[in-house]
């Protein structure tokens, strides 16, 4: 596993199960556990692995976890 990839996994997991929580109070998070990501990258990255979900308001930006792993299992064909 690329450090890239292991540092993602580590930022996802860092966020919030299932509680919403505005994007610079998750950058905060993840900047104090001393993650060197880049934020857009987690979200976009946690959408296309279908573990984070995103809403916005008129103003700001939420994200909430929505699996409790870093990536979805495949299903597995017969």
């Amino acid at each position: 596993m690329s450090d890239v990839t292991y540092t993602v996994d580590r930022a996802l997991m860092c966020l919030p199960y299932e509680e919403w929580i505005a994007l610079p109070a998750a950058a905060a998070q993840l900047h104090a556990v001393g993650l060197p990501c880049d934020l857009a990258n987690v979200v976009r990255t946690g959408r296309r692995r279908g573990v984070l979900r995103t809403r916005k308001t008129e103003d700001v930006e939420f994200v909430m976890r929505t699996h409790d792993a870093p990536h979805r299992r495949t299903a597995v064909s017969a």
